[in-house]
């Protein structure tokens, strides 16, 4: 939930940026010397150096000796995207548990280099100002170990995020908030509000494998609808769901899909809204990576659609400020006593200090300079990911270049079994998703997920070549 303004040098970049996605300069065109572009923005030299190098960090420029700053041709445009798939009802199959298993055993592995995990080193995080904090909170409250904030939690981390929800577009009461231990637990505190054994769930596919097996684990039953590639959830497809099965609830991701990386437009987000709103099926919305977008703006909750109080939004700063901390929430005026007594009877209370600390950190209003920084970083790593799928992958690969978020969907030739994949990746030492975990039908089994949120060094890189020569083989050998 960005707020903050824009340094200057971020402001000309995004100037030069909408010219590019526009069209307006185009591949090998010049854009404006340093000197015409501090007369035009009127800013000083310098800030207009800081700007093209960020934008040559990032991928969309090149400066050519002696000759000025050119907009770069980048090879991931090569790459198509995904195909649309036509979903066909059929039996959910499920995922193996032993494929489970050895997914998240290559998870916990500390060998390999994970392509495999949506989140951030945990040297990207601010430590350094958390600790601070943390060492301010104890002074003022000595006794926090013997401390417990039941729900709905935290009253000034509510304000807190009651503010940056409002400031984003989407207004939130304190009293409307409930904090949990991160965005699974507050969908999972969720369904158990609202579902009971065997009613059926409506989910896009692909999505979280995470959360199909809590659906699973709860005795729900599954009903997918598309998630398109460049596009986001099909809204006719919701429809038609709505009108010829009995849901229960709706679980979606609107704001960059996790595998998918889609970003769900804005006519679709009303049109799913209204859709579900008039049929009585309540929205659990996953927003975890809505504050990780690379455009100059966070995109909309569904909440800002809501007309009958129907939608459950939450997130947590799992992918932001602090994996460890296991701090979420879930925001819904109509369900909050529900989930407050929900989080009471099934884990009593969420971290104490973890809260007290993230209050203080939104308060200092660092927040927004370090959410910019995460951000370009990672819109500059998922560049270097797509320039190297799009030499090294096999013929054929398609890719849903990502507008945010962590996570590449990569579509390789049909006759790569990815299972297969993973497990050779893996005996290299490199960590995949393989994509059948991603569908309650197993389906995807030629798709993997890669995640760059790992950052871009030497030997991520080197990961990533042996990674498309072993798809290459595998295509080969197919």
């Amino acid at each position: 939930m960005t707020t903050g303004s824009p340094l200057l040098y971020e402001q000309v970049a995004s100037l030069v940026e909408r010219q590019i996605t526009s069209g307006a300069l185009r591949v090998h065109d010049r854009i404006p010397s340093v000197r015409a572009m501090s007369r035009s923005a009127q800013v000083s030299a310098a800030t207009v150096v800081q700007a093209y190098v960020d934008l040559e960090r990032r991928g969309l420029i090149e400066a050519r000796p002696k000759s000025g700053y050119y907009v770069r041709l980048r090879r991931h445009e090569r790459l198509p995207l995904p195909r649309v798939r036509r979903m066909q009802p059929a039996k959910p199959r499920g995922v193996a548990a032993s494929v489970l298993d050895v997914v998240r055993e290559a998870i916990e592995r500390t060998d390999i280099v994970h392509l495999n995990l949506t989140m951030s080193p945990a040297s990207k995080s601010p430590n350094q100002r958390l600790n601070a904090l943390i060492r301010a909170e104890l002074r003022a409250h000595p006794n926090h170990a013997g401390e417990v904030l039941l729900p709905p939690g935290d009253l000034e981390l509510r304000r807190q995020i009651a503010r940056r929800c409002t400031l984003a577009g989407s207004p939130a009461d304190p009293d409307d908030i409930v904090i949990t231990g991160g965005t699974m637990d507050a969908i999972t505190l969720a369904l158990t509000s609202l579902c009971r054994p065997g009613d059926a769930v409506l989910v896009e596919s692909p999505t979280y494998f995470g959360l199909l097996q809590a659906i699973e684990h709860l005795g729900l039953r599954v009903v997918e609808v598309p998630n398109h590639p460049g596009a986001g959830i099909d809204p006719d497809a919701v429809r038609v769901a709505v009108e010829t099965q009995k849901i229960a609830a709706a679980v979606l991701m609107p704001n960059f899909n996790n595998p998918a990386g889609t970003l769900t437009g804005i006519d679709a987000k009303r049109q799913l809204t209204a859709t579900l709103g008039d049929a009585g099926i309540p929205i659990i919305e996953d927003d975890i990576y809505g504050d990780l977008a690379f455009g100059p703006e966070r995109p909309c909750s569904l909440r800002r659609f809501d007309r009958q109080g129907q939608v459950i939004s939450c997130g947590s700063v799992s992918k932001t400020i602090a994996l460890g901390y296991r701090v979420g929430w879930a925001i819904s005026p109509r369900w909050a006593a529900d989930l407050q007594r929900a989080k009471f009877y099934s884990s009593v209370a969420a971290p104490t200090l973890q809260q007290r600390v993230l209050a203080r950190y939104y308060a200092s209003g660092g927040y927004d300079r370090f959410l910019t920084r995460l951000r370009r970083g990672l819109a500059a790593t998922a560049e270097h990911f797509l320039d190297t799928i799009a030499v090294h992958f096999p013929d054929g690969t398609r890719v849903t270049p990502p507008a945010g978020g962590m996570a590449l969907w990569i579509e390789l030739p049909a006759r790569i079994d990815a299972l297969e994949l993973f497990r050779t990746a893996l005996a290299s030492r490199i960590g995949i998703m393989p994509g059948l975990v991603f569908s309650a039908k197993a389906d995807y089994r030629h798709y993997i997920r890669l995640s760059f949120g790992v950052g871009w060094t030497d030997e991520v890189a080197t990961a990533l070549q042996r990674l498309g020569a072993l798809a290459r083989a595998a295509a080969a050998a197919g």
